[in-house]
């Protein structure tokens, strides 16, 4: 998945923004360093609510505060234009008009391509960057797969849930953490079968690991769960981590049988995948709105 997926539209936005501006003021700055008229670096500072009202409202914000701008930009020349006349400025102001309006226009189009292209990348993106499993949006839609395929053909299956507190892993450092979250993701994934899916999850509070079991009943997830929580604990425990008695916790739930608290894990982790993917997030239903395959359609 690209750098730009990972990054999310708010923050492609917030790029974008501060590094607009930046350009802009160093042009301005430039112009007034080099003793331009005023009026002009006043009319490169127009640009910046052009440039920021195309980077939250669209083509609409652009073409309105283009407009804005032209009328403004006017407005500076209005006393020499009251002292000389307005022939002299007019092709000034009309240069200067279509300046904003195009830059408002083209910047919303260029916005708007960037958001639903970003979007379009968060709807496939189906790895968490922090451990290498697949993240929370893929849990949610894999375990409705299940429901359906189990409801379909009779069968059953479980997840499976190893919850971690936050709290032992704050002292650790940024790169620390990245580590350890690593190395507890590379845990799961050899704890599993290969028809198995793990997951990952954070909530805040919780880093929540999680796994899609097939063909799995309640008491193979219960020794499953409980071997992979143990491991979990001795590698936290090898790294210098210290654990409460409730640092690490289990969760299970099977179907048929278990609707409800398969249901409750699933809108947890839909939850997760809503604050990580606001744009693209899908409203969590009995079943997935969509199935990996089909999104990548």
């Amino acid at each position: 998945m690209s750098s730009v997926s990972r990054l999310g539209y708010p923050r492609a936005r917030r790029l974008v923004l501060g590094s607009g501006l930046a350009v802009l003021l160093v042009i301005a700055i430039v112009m007034y360093v080099r003793r331009v008229e005023a009026v002009e670096v006043g009319a490169t500072l127009l640009f910046i609510p052009v440039f920021v009202a195309f980077v939250f409202g669209g083509i609409r914000g652009g073409v309105v505060a283009g407009i804005l701008a032209a009328v403004a930009y006017a407005a500076l020349r209005y006393p020499a234009i009251d002292l000389v006349g307005a022939g002299r400025f007019m092709s000034l102001i009309l240069s200067r008009a279509l300046a904003y309006l195009a830059f408002g226009l083209i910047g919303g189009v260029a916005t708007e391509q960037l958001r639903s292209s970003i979007t379009k990348l968060d709807v496939i993106d189906d790895v968490d960057d922090a451990t290498g499993l697949f993240n929370a949006r893929f849990f949610v839609d894999n375990s409705g797969l299940e429901m359906q395929r189990a409801d379909r053909y009779g069968t059953a299956f479980s997840v499976a849930i190893v919850n971690i507190t936050a709290e032992p892993l704050v002292g650790l450092n940024r790169r620390q953490r990245q580590r350890m979250l690593r190395d507890l993701g590379t845990l799961v994934r050899d704890s599993v079968r290969t028809m198995d899916r793990g997951a990952h999850a954070f909530d805040e509070r919780r880093y929540r690991f999680g796994a899609v079991l097939p063909e799995t009943g309640r008491e193979g997830a219960r020794v499953f769960v409980g071997r992979l929580a143990e491991r979990m604990t001795e590698l936290l425990t090898e790294r210098g981590i210290r654990l409460a008695p409730d640092s690490v916790t289990t969760e299970i739930a099977s179907f048929p049988g278990e609707e409800e608290a398969l249901q409750r894990i699933r809108t947890e982790f839909a939850q997760v995948e809503a604050r990580e993917h606001p744009e693209s997030a899908h409203p969590l239903t009995g079943v997935p709105a969509s199935s990996p395959e089909q999104r990548r359609r």
